[in-house]
């Protein structure tokens, strides 16, 4: 697992707990029944907080580009925060209907569903961030059963009641650890930038990585043209496509404009050096041969 990795999540949400804490007004923060409107606000706080910091604090770390960071955290906010609000009073209203028409429910049910209702809230921003229905998957994955634990710890455990820090600190630091596992996980491929001292840069690949000058990239260099290469996806292989060729970049000491990579590729941008690894390399290495 990229250790950095894992600790930028795990940070994204301790902080997006404690800053939605620090903007928590009173009343129950996780009670959308009982208390609509802190519960509406904190809980789509926290969400939009998580989504903008875990978009923001890697480029933060690794590029260090203060408005390329500002501009992720902002959209990934909005988005999140968004969804997730309307998403909580679309549950409020079919919960209140229900509850009216004298259905007795099992108040275990409500939370279970209130608590699904984030993760699937929080999934879709990262789905809509990447355009791709791919990271809903793996998202999912991780946010339901973090949130659904943590969730139930909370509405169970002595310890958390009334102490709402100790509650949006835990809550935070479930999810950072369900994102960075199943992204780590299941990851198709990735490249890793060592940078001495047992730092390693991960960057990892979707369906299709971006490098160059431009903010836009997924890769933001310090020269060089706005798009320098792309990495895309295509039957499970990954294919590098240079689209400057003036500029110092190369594949294992030579240059391509368009060449498949295969696990431990050495990626060269000018005094740069990333390596390609994939999970597909990894598994059929694993798999025994038949006669």
């Amino acid at each position: 697992m990229g250790i950095l990795f894992f600790l930028e999540s795990c940070l994204s949400g301790i902080i997006a707990g404690l800053l939605s804490w620090l903007l928590y007004r009173g009343g129950n923060p996780w009670d959308l029944i009982g208390n609509f409107q802190t519960s509406l606000m904190t809980s789509s706080m926290f969400c939009g907080l998580f989504a903008g910091l875990i978009s923001s604090i890697p480029i933060l770390i690794m590029e260090r580009r203060f408005y390329k960071a500002l501009n992720y955290f902002i959209s990934s906010f909005l988005i999140c925060f968004s969804l997730t609000a309307l998403g909580s009073v679309i549950y409020s209203i079919i919960m209140e209907s229900i509850i009216n028409t004298g259905a007795n429910i099992p108040l275990t049910v409500l939370r279970f569903f209130w608590w699904l209702l984030l993760a699937i809230g929080l999934s879709c921003t990262f789905s809509f961030l990447y355009s791709s229905l791919k990271m809903l998957c793996k998202t999912l994955m991780g946010f339901i059963p973090a949130f659904i634990v943590a969730g139930a710890l909370i509405d169970k455990i002595s310890l958390f009641d009334n102490n709402y820090l100790l509650s949006f600190l835990f809550l935070g630091l479930m999810i950072g650890i369900g994102h960075a596992i199943v992204i780590d996980l299941l990851k198709e491929g990735w490249l890793d930038e060592y940078r001495g001292a047992g730092i390693t840069f991960r960057y990892y690949l979707e369906d299709e990585f971006s490098a160059g000058t431009s903010n836009e990239c997924d890769l933001t260099l310090q020269e060089g043209p706005e798009i320098l290469f792309y990495i895309t996806e295509k039957d499970s292989v990954h294919v590098f496509e240079l689209q400057d060729s003036e500029f110092r970049a190369s594949v294992n000491g030579s240059k391509f404009r368009y060449r498949a990579l295969v696990d431990g590729d050495k990626i060269n941008i000018g005094e740069r050096a990333f390596i390609y690894h994939s999970s597909y390399s990894r598994i059929r290495e694993e798999m025994p041969e038949l006669n």
